[in-house]
């Protein structure tokens, strides 16, 4: 083959070796190391790269036989990277002038119109390889990047419409723990990533349960201030007298039992960042206070007349309508221009149900980690979940994952097991017919499927790349199920 005297069935068993790996590991790094091993060794090349987009631009993710080098200094530079992403098919490019001699054949990582990347390997031979090998090599890089978009790579480095994910890994916020991969939570990570470098003030919106303090903690760990602190404070836990006192910080003898001088929380994240959570429920009065805080980042300590300075980026967030706040006269509307510079509104649960099986699959790893169990979660009890409409959203749906890894009799979970509230509703589908009622005799396997499959893509609404994350399987097993039985997008789906 490519470089070397090798057959057509190297690369066929190449291919089969990278989707085993594809399948089986969960740490992208190693996977794609190894998928440029098999490469390599089945097209006889004498190494391997992987560039990944990264905001437009491509650095190397991954090598094998070859140097790791940003300078790409084997021969791959920007002229062949261009021509590369503009070919439909695989190409070779002959190497010229100082370094490695030989050929790259290079072929572009694609999935849902975007380039997630590129896949080359070169050979120190002149000859080019044929039609058929070449051929292959595209179908090798068809298969990362459907594997990079549908999430088969879960942990490490993920590919999100050409940039790195939002998966954290600084000491305050556990890897993975923004998980998401609907459409409206990609819209959130992208407003993160752009709003984070900037000093803005950042309102985060949403209803209960959503996740706010971990986006408040994305902005800040992606921040130039990641090594300042991280303070946090919930403007609801506390009486307006004590609440003063932990923003502001308070003199000795200030008032009755303030035996020494306390620095407040404004104080404490000087050069980080200050997260005011539930700002809806500030008093009247600490909201003036507030305000000039805000305006001046000046403010003196409860019983105190020195001014103090301090530099603070303030995100807040609330579950409240504030716009109905300021036409009532509860919320200043000063104030709430001072706060609504960048607002941010995190979706409920209900809205981004093709997170659901994500978020489930990570409590399940991390409650059975933390109880020494082996539990696992059934197809009819995840369909049970997909139903629910979850008016606690995440946090709801975390406790209801802990109930049962702790009081399951068995290592799976079934229908009857979900703990969720008597008489609760399910969510229905808009548009999608009635749910049918339980058959009276037993269904096949296949019917089961099917229906399932139906049910994946009435609410993804066709789209089959969505389907197949909720169903847990691969767009290709997805098409391939689509045929097997029957199913007529087209007029299913008009």
């Amino acid at each position: 083959m490519f470089g070397r005297s090798k057959t057509k069935e190297g690369g066929l068993r190449a291919l089969e070796d990278v989707g085993r790996v594809l399948a089986s590991t969960r740490n992208l790094e190693e996977a794609l190391e190894r998928v440029l091993q098999a490469l390599v060794a089945g097209w006889g090349a004498t190494g391997g790269i992987l560039l990944a987009s990264e905001k437009g631009e491509y650095r190397v993710q991954a090598a094998y036989g070859l140097p790791r080098k940003e300078g790409l200094e084997w021969g791959l530079n920007e002229d062949i990277i261009a021509r590369s992403l503009e070919a439909e098919a695989p190409s070779t490019f002959p190497l010229l002038g100082v370094g490695p001699q030989g050929l790259l054949l290079c072929a572009p990582i694609r999935a849902r119109g975007e380039n997630l990347g590129l896949l080359c390997l070169h050979s120190p031979s002149s000859r080019g390889p044929q039609e058929d090998e070449a051929r292959l090599l595209g179908v090798a890089a068809s298969m990362l990047g459907q594997a990079m978009v549908i999430g088969h790579l879960e942990a490490g480095l993920e590919f999100r419409k050409g940039r790195l994910p939002l998966s954290m890994t600084t000491p305050d916020v556990e890897p993975g723990s923004i998980i998401g991969q609907s459409l409206v939570m990609e819209k959130v990570l992208e407003e993160v990533d752009r709003v984070a470098p900037s000093r803005s003030t950042v309102l985060i919106r949403g209803e209960s349960g959503t996740g706010k303090e971990l986006i408040a903690r994305a902005i800040h760990h992606r921040s130039p201030r990641a090594q300042k602190p991280f303070v946090k404070l919930n403007c609801a836990a506390l009486p307006e007298t004590l609440l003063e006192s932990e923003l502001f910080g308070h003199e000795r003898g200030a008032f009755t039992g303030a035996l020494r001088e306390r620095k407040g929380r404004f104080e404490l994240a000087h050069g980080g960042t200050l997260f005011l959570d539930e700002i809806g429920d500030l008093t009247p009065s600490t909201q003036v206070k507030l305000l000039r805080v805000l305006q001046e980042r000046k403010f003196e300590r409860l019983g105190g007349t020195r001014t103090i300075t301090v530099d603070v980026r303030i995100i807040a967030a609330t579950n409240q309508d504030l716009e109905r706040a300021v036409k009532e006269g509860h919320f200043r509307e000063d104030l709430y221009y001072r706060f609504n510079v960048v607002p941010i509104h995190l979706p409920p649960l209900r809205e981004r149900r093709e997170d659901i099986p994500l978020l489930v699959g990570h409590f399940l790893e991390r409650f059975n980690r933390e109880n020494g169990k082996r539990v696992k979660i059934s197809a009819a009890a995840m369909d049970v979940l997909l139903d629910y409409p979850w008016p606690g959203n995440v946090r709801e749906l975390e406790n209801c994952v802990e109930r049962m890894v702790v009081m399951v009799r068995r290592d799976i979970i079934m229908p009857e097991e979900i703990p969720l509230p008597s008489g609760a509703p399910s969510q229905g589908i808009p548009g999608a017919p009635p749910q049918e009622k339980t058959p009276t005799l037993p269904q096949t396997l296949e019917e089961i499927e099917r229906e399932r499959i139906l049910k994946a893509l009435q609410r993804c609404g066709g789209v089959q790349a969505r389907a197949a994350r909720l169903l847990g399987i691969t767009a290709r097993q997805l098409g391939y199920k689509i045929r097997k039985y029957n199913i007529d997008m087209v007029m299913t789906f008009l």
